[in-house]
């Protein structure tokens, strides 16, 4: 296990305990559950983001719309409107929406 993932275990919910950004947090933990193995493969994982209780209702809709955007399902520069719901605490739709359906 590397220094930072080892940080964010021991100081869950304080990602700034080990200089990284929630957003980070969450894609160097993302990263260690596909490296694994321990992530399923099915079409349900689309919307993989759980709701960490600790963190308050609108911290979790940034992470969710933050991992759809990641996913694909949103067009427009994801972490730029992550950083944008972090301060707000609203997601900036005008900048990242919902992508168009492919025909």
């Amino acid at each position: 296990m590397d220094t930072e993932t080892d940080c964010i275990q021991r100081h869950p919910g304080l990602p700034e305990a080990c200089g990284l950004t929630a957003a980070e947090a969450s894609a160097i933990l993302a990263a260690g559950v596909g490296a694994t193995g321990t992530h399923s493969n099915s079409d349900a994982d689309v919307n993989d983001y759980v709701d960490d209780p600790r963190l308050p209702e609108w911290k979790n809709r940034c992470m969710r719309n933050w991992n759809a955007c990641a996913d694909g399902l949103f067009s427009g520069p994801c972490t730029d409107c992550l950083r944008r719901c972090e301060g707000q605490h609203v997601w900036p739709f005008n900048l990242c929406r919902p992508a168009k359906p492919k025909r």
